[in-house]
């Protein structure tokens, strides 16, 4: 493993991203609020827990660079490969394939009322790219200890906007998943200060009963269909179930036979994601079950056992250059 990487981290992904595979099929209203009460707020907290600070002008646009080709333009691939899957299997003429990738690609996001619908999951790499973009550069502008407060201004307006319209690249999702990630380079930064292990406790506490308590009234989040019941009170419960999710994941990180597996799985979710995208389960062979259970499961299966083929090349291919 990359010794750069941390445990835990790689087994809270790991959770978040089976959480997501399981969570498309889900009907079950008990689970499906569990797991959309955290699972793809999760990634934005991490990615700003293990960001390093952008300080300067020249920092920032390296990794706009970088991202732009890992992150962006890898996001409208998979929307042109889904479109033409969607075309193999006779949905898409030629000329639909084309629109219905250049609407995506607009878009960034699946839009029901427009028919844009060969987006998927890929919403949250657009997000991700801009939502980061906002947060590093708010860090060269201002101190990050101030840019919480921007951006929890600018997720509200941004909610706000989204009950009304959507914007192009799913920008009104942005600023919430920047604030996502704030909250996570902050909850970094509270690990220099020295907290006793009572404090600790107790705050874990009142974490774990808050999340319970929003469970347990039906409270979750969906960012990608914008669904924020109760603005601040759902971001909260988001928090929350991360860092439940992640105290967890610490204690499952500490057992070897558990934290293997895992840690594959959490190391390399962003192909699990794309994998999830172009397995076919949407345009064809998802519609041969009827139980949801069953759906989940082999789905599950699947793009699982295509992850693991797809690691055995990769990493022979690694190792033969």
């Amino acid at each position: 493993m990359d010794k750069k990487r941390i445990a835990w981290v790689d087994v809270a992904k790991a959770i978040a991203i089976i959480g997501m595979i399981v969570g498309h099929e889900v009907t079950n209203n008990t689970l499906r609020i569990f797991i959309f009460s955290f699972h793809m707020p999760l990634f934005f907290i991490l990615s700003g827990y293990t960001s390093g600070p952008v300080q300067e002008w020249r920092k920032f646009w390296t990794k706009v660079k970088k991202s732009f080709v890992k992150v962006w333009l890898l996001a409208c691939l998979m929307v042109i490969l889904l479109g033409f899957e969607n075309f193999l299997v006779g949905k898409f003429s030629l000329v639909n394939m084309f629109f219905a990738d250049l609407q995506g690609i607009f878009w960034g996001s699946n839009v029901p009322w427009m028919k844009v619908q060969t987006v998927g999951i890929m919403w949250f790499l657009f997000v991700f790219f801009w939502a980061k973009l906002l947060f590093d550069g708010l860090q060269v502008i201002f101190s990050n200890k101030y840019n919480g407060m921007i951006l929890g201004i600018l997720a509200y307006f941004a909610v706000a906007i989204s009950q009304k319209q959507w914007l192009p690249q799913a920008l009104d999702i942005v600023p919430v998943a920047a604030f996502f990630m704030w909250i996570g380079s902050f909850i970094k930064s509270l690990e220099t200060d020295k907290i006793s292990n009572t404090s600790i406790a107790i705050s874990l506490a009142v974490f774990f009963c808050y999340w319970i308590l929003c469970l347990q009234n039906g409270m979750d989040i969906e960012m990608a269909t914008r669904h924020y019941p109760n603005f601040i009170i759902v971001i909260l419960e988001a928090v929350a179930g991360t860092i439940v999710v992640g105290y967890i994941s610490k204690g499952i990180a500490l057992k070897s036979y558990l934290v293997s597996p895992l840690q594959v799985i959490g190391k390399h979710t962003l192909a699990i994601m794309g994998i999830h995208h172009l397995d076919f389960y949407w345009i064809n062979w998802g519609n041969y079950f009827t139980s949801w259970e069953l759906a989940a499961l082999v789905r599950l299966v699947v793009d699982l056992l295509i992850f693991f083929v797809w690691l055995k090349i990769y990493i022979q291919a690694k190792s033969n250059r």
